[in-house]
């Protein structure tokens, strides 16, 4: 419930300004949020927040891209991201590889300065599953999303456990693309009755930035 009430006091400005309008500013990813919902409440997943700070390491500013890699570091995960979509019929994809997790491609690209980027994968409950220990994440670990632009370095700051009602409830405030700032956004699965999985994991992790490259020089001059 921590992690509800930040995004909810992040968001309340917002709202707040835009008043009744909400529902007609909000409709062009709603849909879309109905749908990973939708999902969410059938066992899938789905799935952030902004630069350095004072003394600690120097990060690039990010460019916006793509993703193409996931990495947990402190969970030894490295997992191939692929973009997914709404079908015609309203139905959001995952990818059918579990070692693989989806990119919500309507929302915000890695690296961006606005929005929050979604990442979702699936969870298996005999093990194997590249968001299985998303779980153990813990205040402070860090979280690389790779793009053709370089890798962009986030901070994980809460990682909560949710039903599947407070996912549905604050489905804007998660997922919605009017605030966060650029953070990422992981979501997936958890506590498996034996049919079906009951509740969510969320993890929101600050955007930090581009992680410098250090290319070695040539030995031997030019």
């Amino acid at each position: 419930m921590d992690l509800l009430r930040r995004l909810l006091a992040r968001t309340r400005p917002v709202l707040d300004r835009v008043g009744p309008a909400v529902g007609r500013q909000l409709t062009a990813a709603g849909v879309a949020l109905q749908t990973i919902v939708a999902v969410l409440a059938v066992g899938l997943v789905v799935g952030a927040f902004v630069v350095s700070k004072a003394g600690g390491p120097a990060y690039a500013t990010a460019e916006p891209g793509d993703p193409l890699r996931l990495r947990m570091p402190s969970l030894k995960v490295t997992a191939p991201v692929v973009p997914i979509e709404l079908r015609s019929d309203g139905v959001l994809d995952p990818p059918r590889d579990a070692q693989e997790v989806g990119w919500w491609d309507g929302s915000a690209q890695p690296g961006s300065s606005e929005g929050q980027t979604v990442i979702t994968g699936h969870t298996v409950h005999t093990g194997g599953a590249s968001m299985n220990k998303l779980l153990r994440l813990g205040e402070g670990d860090r979280v690389d999303v790779v793009t053709k632009r370089g890798a962009i370095r986030y901070e994980v700051e809460q990682v909560s456990t949710l039903s599947r009602d407070e996912v549905a409830s604050q489905a804007e405030v998660l997922f919605g693309q009017d605030h966060g700032d650029g953070q990422l956004v992981l979501v997936t699965c958890t506590d498996w009755n034996g049919s079906s999985y009951e509740s969510n994991v969320v993890a929101v992790a600050r955007q930090l930035g581009m992680v410098p490259t250090h290319r070695k020089a040539k030995a031997g001059g030019d």
